[in-house]
């Protein structure tokens, strides 16, 4: 029985899971201009997205931002005394 595919397909797609396996991404990529370009552009842009996180997030500038959080908070603590 488990070896066995369902022959019945659902009549409407409840699950996100069923939406998509069921939507027709072949119509789209080949009858639509921003599919294909969307994936190309997402493709193309990967690549500076993590190196902008990667710049983000290095030792030296997170030390950076704390100190200049540090220094926010204290003349913030300081305007209120």
């Amino acid at each position: 029985m488990a070896d066995e595919k369902l022959s019945r397909k659902m009549v409407f797609p409840y699950t996100f899971t069923a939406k998509a396996v069921q939507f027709p991404f072949k119509l789209h990529f080949n009858n639509h201009w921003m599919f294909p370009w969307f994936i190309g552009a997402a493709v193309l842009v990967s690549p500076v997205f993590y190196l902008i996180q990667k710049a983000a997030n290095c030792e030296a500038n997170v030390k950076l931002w704390a100190e200049k959080r540090r220094k926010e908070e204290e003349h913030h603590k300081h305007k209120w005394d």
